[in-house]
């Protein structure tokens, strides 16, 4: 069995719907992602295939529904895994244009990142 979370087939295909145009969609993406993540956590998989497109999604997303489900779906890291220190500077940089809820989702990251380092 492989460290690495599959790349292929549906984490590539849901990372791909974050850029949908529909936030509905977006959404429903980022929470099944989530989804991946936790198995990925639990499975001591990479979990950077994961991490890295929510991250980037939560950079660039406007609409604060999917802002807050995609920093819930990177707050399983907090509960079933670990930081991946590569996030951490980029989810500062986008924590003062995040909705309220969003934001504190990644405020737990965030601290659990500076306990883990």
């Amino acid at each position: 069995m492989s460290d690495e979370a599959p790349r292929t087939g549906v984490s590539v295909e849901l990372s791909e719907r974050l850029s949908g145009a529909e936030p509905k969609v977006r959404e429903l993406a980022a929470a099944q992602l989530g989804d991946l993540l936790i198995g990925a956590c639990r499975g001591g998989l990479d979990t950077s295939p994961i991490v890295l497109p929510l991250v980037e999604a939560l950079a660039r997303e406007a609409d604060s529904v999917v802002q807050e489900e995609i920093a819930h779906s990177l707050g399983h890291l907090v509960e079933y895994g670990t930081v991946p220190e590569a996030i951490v500077e980029p989810l500062r940089d986008c924590m003062p244009r995040l909705c309220p809820e969003a934001a504190a989702h990644v405020a737990d990251v965030l601290e659990a990142a500076r306990w883990e380092a």
